[in-house]
């Protein structure tokens, strides 16, 4: 578990005010992105500007999946979270688990000499 950390609240309340603010903070990302996306569509936008608006857009996406408001798994927001340090991201713990066994058991299958598909190796080993 090098370069992990783990939220975890146990205070109820605390839990709560978290996760609220979590979905607070998407929902305010969220209505930007709408907002800028209807600025876009207007007529009388130049391509310049449209790109500018574009990039603005794609940077809020952007620091929205790199928080800890969102985790890039499933999307959830009422989780307990893990820092995943080599992918510089927040997962809940349920996804960083699964992520974890779906290792382990194509590791397994592997050794034995058996094929997995579109098994990414070096993604997987982030969550040990």
């Amino acid at each position: 578990m090098k370069n992990k950390k783990i939220i975890a609240y146990k205070n109820e309340q605390i839990k709560n005010i978290a996760f609220n603010l979590r979905i607070l903070i998407r929902m305010a990302i969220m209505q930007e992105w709408s907002r800028l996306g209807n600025k876009k569509r207007e007529k009388n936008k130049s391509q310049t500007e449209r790109i500018r608006i574009e990039n603005m857009r794609s940077n809020l996406f952007r620091a929205l999946e790199a928080s800890i408001c969102e985790c890039p798994g499933c999307n959830q927001t009422g989780r307990d979270m893990v820092y995943n340090a080599p992918l510089r991201g927040w997962y809940c713990t349920l996804c960083s688990q699964g992520y974890r066994d779906f290792y382990y058991k194509n590791e397994a299958i592997l050794d034995q000499g058996g094929f997995v598909g579109d098994f990414n190796e070096d993604f997987h080993r982030t969550f040990l």
